[in-house]
C-alpha cells in the first residue's frame, strides 16, 4: 500500500504498479499483462519496462487535486509524459480513451 514517507516522497509497493497497471488503457490486440497505452502519448507500453529499459513506465496519480493513496487513483504512463499532463484532474480524460477500442500498430514495427 502506498504511504507518504518523511521527505515527502510517496513509496509504493508491488500492489499499487499492478493497480496501475490494470487502470492503463488496454490494446485489443495485445496481451494485457504485458502491454498497455500511455494515455498521455498514446504510445504503448510494456509490462517489463517498469522503472527501466527505453521507455520506463511508472506510477501517476489520475486526480492530484485529490490525492488518495488508493488503487482507483493510480495509473501507469510513460515517465517522460509526466511534464505532458493537460490537467491536475485527469479523471474524466481517462474515461473517455478507456471508452475508445485502442489496438498496437504492428506495421508500424516491420
Amino acid at each position: 500500500m502506498a504511504k507518504f514517507e518523511n521527505n515527502g516522497i510517496i513509496e509504493f509497493d508491488e500492489k499499487d504498479f499492478k493497480a496501475a497497471w490494470d487502470n492503463a488503457p488496454k490494446l485489443i490486440n495485445k496481451d494485457e499483462n504485458q502491454f498497455r497505452m500511455c494515455f498521455i502519448c498514446k504510445f504503448h507500453m510494456e509490462f517489463k519496462d517498469k522503472l527501466k529499459g527505453k521507455m520506463p513506465w511508472n506510477i501517476e496519480i489520475i486526480n492530484l487535486n485529490n490525492i488518495e493513496l488508493i488503487n482507483e487513483n493510480f495509473i501507469a504512463i510513460h515517465d517522460g509524459c509526466k511534464e505532458l499532463r493537460p490537467k491536475s484532474n485527469c479523471t474524466k480524460i481517462i474515461k473517455k480513451i478507456k471508452s475508445v477500442s485502442w489496438k498496437f500498430d504492428e506495421n508500424f514495427y516491420k
